[in-house]
């Protein structure tokens, strides 16, 4: 998928319909975000309740997205760990459906199935395998279908929340953990240099955390406590993140009393483009991280670490053809109606073309006769034709980038002058974190035969970085002292 697309999620929460648009990146922007309730009287009526109100939120939605997502709900998600006795990306995943086989109380057939490698360790590999029952996606993907929307990606809302969590955050190793509330139910999340290695669905929300922080703390040890003692990586959690709910200081500290862990709460729309938008459109209504599960799964569609799949395996190369079919088809007509096109237009224009033809050939012997009279004579000392023996612009280019690493320096700008300008023929600018690779880097800028490196390089320390302006000219010429150094 496209960096820096209009992504839709749709997340279905109880009779609550969201969808949210996001524009995909590093770190996404909120663009748009709307939610409808289905309104029905009897259970039979809630799928087409639930179809209306799908129509009523895709009828407000204003930015085209380029693609849609699922966004499903973790509870009924299948979640293990394996340990596959061999390495090799392509390998490992044609043996998870078999690894998760004898785990499952079901046939393999009923289960939309991805996996993530975590690990790596002493030849064998460490998986999380997660895949949901087919059964719990036939309805949500068909009321899609009916409202003219083909899901590019179904994912979880614990991993869209989780891709959103690192989003805003440094990169870090080690192991992290993030508890995720939401309105009837919470997820915990484990980390392990920056994928995602574990998660556990919660039956406790929100308002239980406030209610009761010691039932709260005990899941939530419990959990930590069953990972730690199969987890075979190394390293120790030392702070549980919060998100989904802006808590007091003394509920933080009730809580991590009760847990005995530091805790450290955060609310992810903060500081996200169109964020506090919503949050003043909503108020309390953006609690319990109400929109982050679709934007997060939106911005995982991207191709984060958490981006799984659950529609991967049906896309085989049988289904996928069989949808191009018709596009082929359609394509080839086009193309057929082109060529008879242009055909008669060649026919229709040939003989014109034929005279045309002729009076410039005519031109072109005449122009061939005054070339060999010049060359006889020759140009002449008037002519300088200095300029036009400097190399091509991507031989420069090369140069510079044979002589300037990216592993040692960073080139930003690169100018070139034209011939009889009085600025330099080349000023190159850049940084680098680490003065003594410049030095390395303009030693060997001296040597080039393509350019001549002037002595005194402009070299500016701000922070850690050291920032560079490098003056060249042409072999033949001489630096003089007086060029302008900015």
């Amino acid at each position: 998928m496209a960096f820096g697309a209009k992504v839709a999620a749709v997340e279905f929460a109880g009779d609550e319909v969201r969808v949210v648009v996001a524009k995909t990146g590093r770190r996404p922007a909120l663009l748009e975000a709307y939610a409808a309730t289905a309104v029905y009287e009897s259970p039979e009526g809630r799928r087409d309740a639930l179809g209306k109100a799908l129509d009523e939120v895709l009828g407000k939605v204003r930015n085209r997205p380029t693609s849609f997502v699922f966004c499903a709900d973790a509870s009924r998600a299948t979640v293990r760990t394996l340990t596959v006795p061999f390495r090799g990306a392509v390998r490992v995943a044609k043996a998870v459906p078999f690894e998760i086989e004898s785990h499952l109380p079901f046939p393999l057939e009923e289960l939309a199935l991805d996996h993530r490698i975590v690990s790596e360790i002493n030849g064998e590999t460490e998986v999380l395998a997660v895949g949901m029952r087919r059964m719990h996606l036939e309805e949500p993907l068909a009321l899609l279908e009916a409202a003219g929307i083909e899901a590019e990606a179904v994912n979880l809302d614990v991993c869209g929340l989780t891709a959103l969590w690192r989003a805003g955050r440094h990169p870090s190793k080690g192991l992290e953990a993030v508890l995720h509330l939401r309105e009837k139910g919470a997820c915990l999340a484990i980390m392990h240099q920056r994928s995602l290695a574990f998660f556990r669905y919660l039956p406790m929300g929100g308002p239980a955390l406030a209610a009761s922080p010691v039932r709260m703390a005990r899941e939530v040890q419990n959990t930590l406590r069953s990972f730690m003692a199969q987890w075979r990586g190394g390293g120790e959690i030392a702070e549980l993140n919060l998100t989904g709910a802006d808590l007091s200081p003394e509920e933080v500290d009730a809580f991590s009393k009760a847990l005995n862990l530091a805790v450290v709460p955060s609310v992810l729309l903060d500081g996200l483009r169109g964020g506090k938008a919503i949050q003043r459109r909503d108020g309390d209504g953006t609690r319990f991280n109400r929109w982050e599960a679709a934007l997060g799964a939106a911005h995982a569609a991207a191709g984060t670490d958490f981006s799984f799949d659950l529609l991967q395996a049906e896309r085989t190369w049988e289904s996928s053809a069989a949808g191009l079919v018709p596009h082929l088809l359609f394509s080839a007509a086009i193309g057929l109606v082109l060529v008879f096109g242009w055909g008669f237009y060649y026919y229709e224009t040939a003989a014109r073309n034929r005279h045309v033809t002729e009076e410039f050939r005519a031109k072109i012997d005449g122009l061939k006769a005054e070339i060999d009279t010049m060359s006889k004579s020759g140009l002449g000392p008037d002519v300088d034709v200095t300029p036009f023996g400097d190399p091509p612009v991507i031989d420069l280019l090369r140069e510079i980038g044979a002589r300037m690493p990216e592993k040692k320096v960073t080139v930003t700008e690169v100018k070139i002058a034209p011939p009889g300008a009085q600025s330099p023929w080349l000023a190159i600018s850049g940084e680098t974190p680490n003065a003594a690779d410049f030095n390395s880097v303009f030693d060997g800028l001296k040597k080039s035969t393509v350019f001549k490196v002037a002595d005194d390089a402009n070299i500016k320390l701000q922070g850690a970085k050291t920032f560079f302006r490098v003056r060249a000219v042409r072999p033949h010429e001489e630096v003089s002292s007086n060029e302008e150094k900015q």
